[in-house]
């Protein structure tokens, strides 16, 4: 600790050849940092305020409905792409691929919130690899940021709440909290959301869509600028719609149901090496979806 405060007094042309070091203090620091890390999401965990509120039997059963709703979301999406597959065989068109993916736990062992990222326990001897999706440990249907930066034994995940994040939009369709019939999805409003810098993320919809959406619904990734193994997962409740300078259009204001830079630990999604090949989207622009939720290794 003291070589990083001695570092961050220094003048950058001085401090700048210190950088060097980063990766190998970081394999040193990051396991006494690990506890300080625990203690401090411990007094203040990544649940939104008023999660905690709510009696833990009720928790857990949100938390079942948001993975099994999750599974259905991507499997509709599978089964989209197994269509275009056959659709491609027919016409001699080439075949894109689900997204495999290798899950692999990462404690916090520090964060930057001026920069809005977490360091993770996790590093490039463990298979990571920059832009591997996080999520969080405990409801792993929630999108949490994604690695930016791989030392050895530790990786930089980059918060969805930081406004320097990249891709800096998060395209979503809205789904509200019940159940979802056959093709809703693919009929879903849709927004473009970008984080702001306050916790929430807000995108403008047109006034029709948003009489179809109510505080409550969820915001589920559906881009695909971003990894195909992050596609359908959870990025936020909608909470609020506000008035714009467009009489046709209102803004709408998403919170995630975790705080990114609060949450004690990560479930990294590490692709396996040539899935994440782009697929052909279909006329909704879905795009297929990531292997279901589950503890470590590949589907």
């Amino acid at each position: 600790m003291v070589f990083f405060a001695i570092a961050a007094a220094l003048p950058l042309r001085l401090s700048g050849w210190l950088g060097w070091f980063r990766g190998p203090a970081m394999t040193i620091i990051a396991p006494i940092s690990t506890p300080l890390a625990a203690v401090s999401s411990w007094l203040r965990p990544g649940e939104r305020v008023g999660a905690s509120a709510a009696p833990e039997g009720d928790q857990e059963l949100r938390r079942q409905a948001e993975f099994y709703k999750g599974e259905y979301l991507q499997a509709q999406q599978q089964i989209s792409e197994l269509e275009q597959i056959i659709q491609a065989l027919q016409d001699g068109v080439p075949m894109g691929s689900r997204a495999r993916v290798r899950r692999l736990e990462a404690v916090r062992v520090g964060a930057d919130l001026s920069s809005g990222t977490i360091l993770v326990s996790r590093g490039t001897v463990h298979g990571v690899t920059a832009g591997t999706v996080a999520v969080a440990t405990a409801s792993p249907q929630h999108l949490i940021g994604v690695v930016t930066s791989v030392g050895p034994t530790v990786s930089t995940v980059h918060a969805i709440t930081d406004r320097g994040l990249s891709p800096p939009l998060l395209e979503s369709i809205l789904l509200g909290p019940g159940l979802i019939g056959a093709g809703e999805a693919l009929t879903a409003p849709r927004v473009q959301l970008r984080p702001v810098g306050d916790g929430t993320l807000i995108g403008e919809i047109g006034v029709n869509d948003a009489a179809r959406v109510q505080p409550g619904f969820g915001a589920y990734l559906d881009d695909p600028s971003w990894p195909t193994s992050a596609q359908r997962l959870i990025v936020g409740r909608v909470v609020r719609t506000e008035p714009t300078d467009r009489p046709l259009f209102l803004r709408l204001v998403v919170r995630p149901d975790l705080e990114p830079m609060r949450v004690r630990g990560v479930v990294l999604r590490i692709p396996v090496e040539g899935s994440e090949a782009p697929a052909p989207a279909n006329s909704a622009g879905v795009l297929p979806g990531p292997s279901a939720p589950g503890s470590g290794g590949e589907r």
